[in-house]
């Protein structure tokens, strides 16, 4: 069984990733649903059990969002860590499934 079967949630892909921050690192959101993400960071995050803190502005507003780091994996010169989102505000879930939502959005003929 590979994680994708033992998501809860559809995750998106992004097509471009969104800049973020865990604390002072830097981090790019590669994927996400409004039960996880994955985030691509050069320095090291908290390990897998521990926990953290996503801000992410987007055009929405901020999402903010507190998460378990479920695992960590060396990618090339960067890591792809995979978080579970454990609480958000309010406002930060609905931005959360907004920008979800946007990314699944078919793409209109006039969009290519």
């Amino acid at each position: 069984m590979n994680s994708a079967d033992r998501r809860r949630y559809p995750r998106i892909n992004l097509s471009q990733p969104i800049r973020g921050s865990v604390g002072a690192a830097r981090v790019y959101v590669l994927d996400a649903s409004v039960g996880g993400i994955r985030i691509a960071h050069q320095v090291n995050l908290p390990e897998p059990g521990e926990f953290c803190r996503v801000e992410v502005p987007t055009d929405l507003g901020p999402i903010k969002l507190d998460c378990e780091v479920v695992r960590t994996v060396p990618e090339r010169a960067v890591y792809h860590t995979g978080l579970q989102i454990l609480a958000a505000d309010h406002q930060s879930a609905e931005r959360l499934r907004s920008m979800c939502g946007a990314a699944a959005a078919p793409r209109k003929e006039h969009d290519n």
